[in-house]
């Protein structure tokens, strides 16, 4: 075939992995009998694991408040304290909202911080081992819920700190950040890169319908009323059989890194000195932690004293929406609480969000910006004008206004009139969720604006800086909303929703101050990066120095010639709408700042 002619069907689907060739031979341990790797073999896996957490959703709120109603009615002989009156109290819910919190909290801050190691892990020894590894942690994770709901044994006297020991295991395993970011690469190292957005969205898909079939399944199989250790044997038993089909079925997509100097090298420096190496490790993990969260500060507009706003008010609008869908697990508090629904009933209402988001994600969604995405004039193939570049920012805009927009009306519909109506909750429940477009669009919109100021090359950064806000507002967020549902639900339980009403209300104020810049004359200008980045964040500045300073005087006399070429590059920023400029080499005698 011709290299420069489009890619059929087929070979899109090809995979990537190298022939067994000399060079790049395959172990024998990451072969499985005739067996590629291919997108395909995720299927069961993403399915099962979804199914298996599906099932335990509901279950896992029962035992909230089985712990909290134990520790509240501390000696009392009532062996099934979940069914008695006492835990349908307002001190109950409120003691359960804190457990839920400090469970959510814990896994989300070690997950947020040994994500990094699991997925290098997974660069270096391969996909299936960071499978193996989650899954596992997954596996203690349902055991401990099993544990803390044994009557009069160890586990039960002491649920409300031992119940911790699941979320301490999941998180230091990476959580389902870790999960989602191995399943992404395995997809990536078997397809090429036409078919990956393709695929990706069918895994989503997948994803949710693992979720809602989990409920439906526990509620046909599974006793319908009441508390049952068998919700939590059931998804241990799917986590075995898929702990058990990436052991011996699936293949491997990554072939383990087999380059020993660069292990003894690290090895050497850390016995050498254990001290220099820990302040360099910890230099390293602050520079990457503000650098990333630095793309959201205000941007200088080149020839002018004013500055572009526009990243920093989308890095806002996404952490505080981050912060906003906390209210959805203490909704299945409130649901439990008010409606007196039993675990399969919650169970049931899980599923039916999970299935109204998957059909607006898969179907209504594609739809709506298929027919209202503003059309290019451009040719195919030649670069956007800088007034469709604007269009499609302003679209992208208004989604998201109207999606989180009508996602804060339904929050406060609920807090209005739904005390009293069951069904009502429900349908507006629902029409929550068929708003889910509100995160999509505001990272498209983040991407947008980032093209803008011409960075669409620090796309990959941006992404893994709404990550980094992502798991900030899971640990803040689920303390926000306990306290206020604890201080609440003996009044007006439906506060929780007063709240995320108001911060999406905030969120569509917020983005009303987003607009397109206008493009001036001379769309490129030749900046000083260093000035640049010491303004941005003089924080991350300041350790970046220190650390090159640290690595130059470490370097071999040759490697430190080459990395001073380097800097000899001319950095420009774009100041109007458009496409990104291109990096020009310029010398060191050019009139422009060179770093």
């Amino acid at each position: 075939m011709n290299p420069t002619s489009p890619l059929s069907h087929d070979e899109e689907q090809d995979s990537l992995l190298p022939n067994d060739t000399e060079q790049h031979r395959r172990p024998r341990s990451q072969t499985s009998g005739r067996w590629k790797a291919h997108t395909y073999w995720l299927i069961p896996v993403i399915l099962v694991f979804s199914m298996s957490r599906g099932i335990t959703a509901s279950p896992r709120i029962q035992v909230y408040r089985a712990v909290a109603c134990r520790v509240l009615n501390e000696g009392s002989a009532k062996d099934h304290l979940l069914d008695s009156i006492d835990c349908g109290s307002a001190d109950v819910q409120a003691r359960a909202a804190r457990i839920q919190a400090a469970v959510t909290t814990v896994m989300s801050v070690l997950s947020a911080i040994s994500t990094g190691f699991w997925s290098r892990l997974g660069d270096t020894h391969g996909r299936k081992p960071v499978f193996i590894i989650f899954l596992s942690g997954a596996l203690l994770m349902e055991s401990v819920f099993v544990l803390v709901m044994r009557p009069n044994s160890f586990f039960a006297r002491h649920a409300e700190r031992l119940i911790l020991v699941g979320p301490i295991a999941e998180g230091f395993v990476g959580g389902l950040s870790t999960f989602n970011g191995a399943f992404h690469a395995y997809v990536t190292d078997c397809t090429r890169p036409g078919s990956r957005s393709r695929i990706f969205s069918t895994i989503q898909g997948i994803v949710f319908v693992g979720l809602s079939f989990g409920p439906w399944f526990g509620g046909f199989f599974l006793p319908k009323t009441g508390y049952s250790d068998s919700f939590f044997y059931s998804s241990i038993t799917l986590l075995v059989c898929t702990i058990l089909y990436i052991t011996f079925i699936c293949p491997e997509s990554r072939f383990p890194s087999r380059d020993e100097n660069t292990y003894s090298r690290d090895f050497s420096d850390l016995k050498s000195s254990p001290i220099q190496a820990s302040r360099r490790l910890f230099k390293k993990f602050m520079t990457d932690l503000f650098s990333s969260v630095a793309i959201f500060s205000p941007k200088r507009v080149p020839d002018t004293n004013k500055r572009s706003w526009n990243m920093t008010l989308v890095g806002l609008s996404f952490f505080l929406y981050c912060v906003s869908i906390g209210v959805y697990a203490a909704k299945y508090l409130y649901a439990q609480h008010v409606y007196n629904w039993t675990t399969a009933q919650l169970g049931y209402y899980m599923s039916t969000l999970w299935i109204s988001r998957a059909l607006n994600l898969l179907v209504l969604l594609p739809i709506i910006i298929h027919y209202l995405k503003p059309k290019r004039t451009s040719p195919p193939g030649a670069q956007a004008s800088p007034s469709e570049i604007a269009a499609e920012l302003v679209f992208d805009k208004y989604l998201a206004q109207i999606s989180l927009f009508i996602d804060g009306l339904a929050d406060a519909l609920v807090a209005a009139v739904s005390s009293n109506s069951e069904p009502l909750f429900i349908v507006l429940s629902c029409m929550t969720s068929f708003t889910s477009g509100g995160n999509p669009a505001l990272q498209s919109l983040g991407a947008i604006c980032l093209h803008v100021l011409g960075a669409s090359d620090q796309a990959g950064a941006l992404f893994g800086a709404l990550g980094v806000l992502n798991s900030i507002a899971h640990i803040v967020s689920p303390t926000i909303y306990a306290a206020t549902y604890g201080a609440t639900v003996a009044t007006f339980p439906q506060a929780i929703f007063v709240l995320a009403a108001c911060l999406l209300f905030t969120i569509v104020v917020l983005l009303a101050g987003v607009w397109p810049s206008p493009a001036p004359a001379a769309p490129y200008s030749p900046i000083n990066a260093s000035e640049s980045d010491a303004e941005a964040n003089p924080f991350n500045f300041r350790l970046s120095q220190d650390l090159t300073a640290e690595e130059e005087h470490t370097l071999p006399p040759r490697q430190q010639s080459t990395d001073r070429g380097r800097n000899q590059s001319g950095v420009y920023k774009y100041s109007g709408v458009g496409t990104s400029p291109p990096r020009v080499q310029q010398s060191p005698s050019d009139d422009t700042a060179a770093i």
